[in-house]
């Protein structure tokens, strides 16, 4: 049985979400991705589940696919999200320290 479904975020920077993106094929998250310039969309390759992100009129994103796999899918997108946006907009005074990961959250330490 197959489950279709659709989550609307609020990502809105096209820069962060690639970023995102390029950092979860690192990380072994994610097999790859194809951007589709003319539909301003991406196919994401999760492990052969295929999540679709689509930019709406807003800024904002949907990502679409199998209902377990966008759900986790979308939660650990908007971390990476989160995370490329600090590290760019960090203020010349501080930088990162240490970067770590355990049980799926993503903790950050600032040297100023």
């Amino acid at each position: 049985m197959s489950f279709y479904t659709v989550i609307k975020t609020e990502l809105t920077g096209k820069k962060y979400i690639i970023c995102a993106i390029e950092e979860m094929k690192r990380r072994g998250e994610i097999r790859g991705f194809i951007k589709n310039e003319k539909k301003d969309s991406i196919e994401i390759d999760r492990d052969g589940d295929i999540v679709t992100l689509n930019k709406v009129g807003s800024g904002n994103a949907e990502l679409s696919g199998d209902n377990r796999v966008v759900q986790q899918f979308s939660g650990r997108l908007k971390q990476f999200y989160a995370l490329e946006a600090i590290k760019d907009n960090l203020p010349l005074d501080f930088e990162i320290a240490s970067e770590t990961e355990t049980a799926g959250e993503i903790k950050i330490l600032l040297k100023g």
